[in-house]
């Protein structure tokens, strides 16, 4: 099969990411068009990538005209949070199979609806939770499953960005924890009945409108306790960690993406290293991995199982919409 032509709606940090990922590390697939509103952003990133893959990449004035571009066979969504709806409904009526970046829709109303457009549509769609593909989150998951450890009773996770200065209290919850409770089920494939959210103090490098940093308080099915330490402007560095404690050890994922057990009273050596500026550093692999696999599913016709549906997508907006609506 040809390669797989790929258009992006969006070339802003996420939708370049996407664009030189696919150039410089997915075989099978081919950038061959965009659509962004700004038109000098656009042209230079479609002449870095032309240059790398000798393929004209065409430059679109609307999303409409892009997805309707014969010369694009998938689609990636990489717009602004709340025209995700909008975007993903066009390309699916278009029967192109899309990957759209989290999350659906910013209110949970919005996702469902357009997750039920997707789902009679019958064109694959898949949701940009790539942390399923790193390397790091794919060990701890074997480990979980081996059941050497015991069952999982408790996760505490870390996640602060540097500085994000258009950051809300709710958007702290539905933009960036909305990754810790999509992989907490990916891991251990169950759903959260609640979820709560506690206030730490204010820092003084946010905005004094909103409530930065705070506590995330939620449980499983089973009875997990998951808790997130969230921070959108931290200053220091990005920082994400997470570990799990289970009946007969702990995990820990580090910053670095290093996965460590600490088991029968050992207590292995950390590496230590300069933390990132962003989530793209930190996570590259687990991007390539995503979008290696969102091709091949588009070429052999089987879908990694890895990959979120929009289901996954409306599982991780109900437990964001619990804990907004306990700010």
């Amino acid at each position: 099969m040809s390669d797989i032509r790929v258009g992006i709606i969006g070339v802003g940090i996420m939708g370049a990411g996407h664009a030189r990922y696919i150039t410089d590390s997915v075989d099978g697939a081919v950038v061959t068009a965009f659509f962004d509103l700004d038109s000098a952003r656009m042209d230079a990133l479609a002449k870095e990538l032309s240059a790398k893959s000798g393929v004209n990449i065409n430059q679109h004035s609307s999303v409409d005209a892009l997805v309707n571009d014969a010369t694009v066979d998938a689609l990636i969504i990489c717009s602004p949070d709340g025209l995700h709806p909008e975007h993903l409904e066009l390309c699916v009526k278009a029967g192109k199979p899309t990957l759209c970046e989290k999350p659906l829709a910013p209110r949970l109303e919005d996702a469902k609806k357009i997750a039920e457009i997707v789902k009679s549509s019958g064109v694959p769609v898949a949701l940009g939770f790539m942390r399923r593909f790193d390397p790091g989150y794919v060990q701890m998951k074997k480990e979980i499953q081996s059941g050497k450890y015991g069952e999982v009773i408790q996760i505490r996770a870390v996640s602060r960005n540097v500085s994000s200065p258009g950051a809300t209290t709710a958007g702290m919850i539905s933009n960036s924890a909305v990754h810790e409770f999509d992989i907490a089920r990916w891991l251990l494939e169950e759903e959260f009945t609640t979820v709560s959210v506690a206030y730490a103090k204010k820092t003084s490098h946010a905005n004094p409108d909103i409530q930065d940093a705070i506590s995330i308080l939620a449980h499983t099915e089973s009875g997990v306790l998951m808790t997130v330490d969230n921070c959108a402007n931290s200053t220091y560095g990005y920082d994400v960690r997470v570990e799990v404690l289970m009946q007969n050890g702990a995990l820990s994922l580090n910053n670095l993406g290093d996965l460590t057990i600490s088991f029968d009273f050992e207590l292995p050596a950390r590496k230590s290293g300069r933390l990132h500026d962003n989530w793209i550093g930190r996570f590259t692999d687990a991007y390539i991995g995503e979008l290696r696999a969102w091709v091949a599913s588009i070429k052999d016709g089987v879908v990694n199982p890895n990959l979120a549906t929009v289901d996954d997508g409306i599982a991780a907006s109900i437990a964001c919409e619990k804990g907004i609506a306990s700010l």
